[in-house]
């Protein structure tokens, strides 16, 4: 039977309608997987900024951490004073000095020599920032340590650190309340016998905690969100134990949230053995990371129409992309963390002392020959600190293309050793270290750039200074064996885990013993140049015993023998 004119068919309508419906599936098919493209995308970005305000929460406890910890570190613990520094003409206000320069937080040192009483106790204040229980005598003002022995305060100092004695432990740490002024007050005690009987002398430092809050916390937050928070959209925060600011920045909007706890204290609670509750805060402090919102969402059926036909390759690409991007942004945290917490301290460190002692000399406030003379020697000593770690970090660059950035020639290593080791006469003497040389002059010369090879040398010696513990102790010894010669140089420092090793040869890596300071490129450019040099480096090192660097370079005809062949 046919069909009435104008009408089509049943066998073509039953083909269109499943067309229709083809169609209608494959659209809606499409769709939804726009649509779930878009949620995962969305979801994605949730989590990396998730992930962005954790690392930027854990960027900011562990800089809280070392720089809080910074002064029981390098000061309290540091082999750079003794107890006959304490003694006038208080040699150990340079020690000071550089501390005031280094950490905002200590508002006062003191420490004692001897039986500890109230005339015994001595109080090295900051010029610019004296506290407000200490009133140092008229004309006794120097730049940039006041010294004086008068405070309202020692009575009270003496009996509370006596109380601690009696544990024989090796810190006093406790909270007083001085003037309605909340303190916290560490100190290291120094005994003359192994079983803690006899009290030798002290030295500690005060942290005014009002001053923590108003002003060190805010200039932290500044200093950690300049680097991890203002191109991020985030809002760092540190708040107390009852939520209220301390120190924020600006708000930004109701994203992802990171909260750190952190107690306060100014010194590493494994470190001070504490018997009984101490009088100390007991409420933590903690960070908060907040992120801006991923924005207004867009309109999902409109955005789903336009990408229906490559929903599935965007959502395996933005997935990808993703997952390689919270990698990187892990990586780059890891290696942020430790570069910014060292490098800056070490950067800033020898600039403040040298712009503190210019305006002393500037301002006319030191006029004996002798002062003007240690502050001559400080700004050398800081100035030759600094240019080295300016190489250092210029090094990897300047050496990129080894043959344009060497000059090749014989080089006789007895001189070149001489001259960096007069490069750290000042330490050397300072600290007393022991020296033992043994370069014979008769030995063969190597084929060597001169400026590299101190370079090296000068990064050897210096970690060798640097990790010195009690024993101060720094051997360099050069044989030559067959067509090279082998130069070893050992101290008798904290040394290096053996799982370490092969790890601190790289650039930025610091192992878990390492002490503040350092850029971390000491042995990686030393590697390097060993490398170039046709040489190897080897790291012989046992924790507490010390560390041997033996360096083997060919001698200038060996070199030359092996390029001929």
């Amino acid at each position: 039977m046919k069909s009435p004119p104008g009408e089509p068919s049943f066998g073509l309508r039953l083909p269109a309608g499943w067309m229709a419906a083809g169609v209608c599936l494959s659209v809606a098919l499409l769709s939804w997987f726009g649509y779930r493209a878009i949620r995962e995308s969305q979801r994605s970005s949730r989590l990396l900024l998730e992930r962005r305000t954790s690392d930027a929460a854990d960027l900011l406890v562990m800089a809280l951490s070392r720089d809080m910890r910074g002064v029981q570190d390098t000061v309290l613990r540091s082999s750079q004073w003794t107890d006959t520094m304490l003694s006038p003409p208080y040699d150990i206000s340079g020690v000071v000095a550089g501390a005031f320069a280094r950490y905002p937080y200590p508002e006062s040192f003191f420490g004692w020599r001897g039986g500890l009483t109230d005339s015994a106790l001595v109080f090295f204040d900051r010029a610019d920032r004296p506290p407000p229980w200490n009133t140092p005598p008229p004309g006794s003002r120097r730049f940039p340590v006041t010294i004086h022995k008068d405070s309202t305060i020692a009575s009270t100092l003496v009996e509370r650190i006596l109380q601690d004695r009696i544990r024989h432990g090796e810190f006093s740490a406790f909270e007083i309340t001085v003037a309605g002024v909340p303190y916290q007050f560490v100190t290291r005690l120094v005994y003359d016998d192994d079983f803690h009987e006899h009290l030798a002398a002290g030295l500690g430092f005060a942290v005014n905690l009002s001053w923590v809050r108003r002003s060190y916390f805010p200039e932290l937050i500044k200093q950690v969100g300049r680097i991890a928070g203002a191109r991020e959209g985030l809002r760092l925060s540190i708040v107390d134990d009852a939520h209220a600011g301390a120190a924020a920045a600006e708000s930004t909007d109701s994203g992802p949230l990171s909260r750190r706890s952190f107690p306060l204290l100014f010194f590493d609670p494994m470190l001070v053995a504490l018997d009984r509750p101490p009088d100390l805060a007991r409420g933590n402090w903690a960070v908060e990371v907040q992120a801006a919102d991923s924005g207004p969402r867009a309109d999902l059926a409109a955005v789903a129409a336009v990408v229906a036909a490559m929903a599935g390759g965007v959502l395996a690409f933005s997935l990808a992309l993703t997952s390689r991007a919270v990698r990187a942004n892990a990586e780059l945290a890891e290696l942020r963390s430790e570069f910014v917490s060292t490098v800056t301290h070490e950067l800033k460190t020898p600039l403040a002392t040298i712009r503190a002692v210019g305006d002393s000399v500037a301002t006319g406030r030191v006029t004996d020959h002798e002062t003007l003379k240690d502050y001559a020697q400080l700004v050398v000593q800081e100035s030759k600190r600094l240019g080295r770690l300016f190489d250092n970090l210029l090094a990897y660059s300047r050496i990129a293309d080894v043959t344009e950035a060497y000059h090749f020639e014989p080089l006789e290593l007895a001189p070149v050793v001489d001259e960096a080791l007069r490069g750290f006469a000042a330490q050397l003497t300072g600290n007393r270290f022991d020296v033992d040389v043994e370069v014979p002059p008769d030995l063969r010369p190597v084929r060597a750039d001169r400026t590299a090879i101190g370079l090296l040398l000068d990064n050897l010696i210096d970690n060798a200074i640097r990790y010195s513990d009690r024993r101060h102790q720094v051997a360099i010894r050069a044989v030559q064996v067959n067509g090279t010669v082998q130069m070893a140089i050992s101290d008798a420092g904290i040394g290096i885990a053996a799982d370490e090793i092969d790890h601190v040869v790289r650039k930025f890596y610091r192992g878990r013993r390492a002490r503040s300071g350092g850029s971390g490129l000491g042995l990686a450019i030393a590697q390097r140049i060993v490398r170039d040099h046709g040489g190897t480096l080897l790291i012989d090192s046992t924790v507490g015993v010390g560390t041997t660097v033996t360096l083997t370079l060919p001698t200038a005809e060996g070199a030359e023998d092996h390029t001929e062949t």
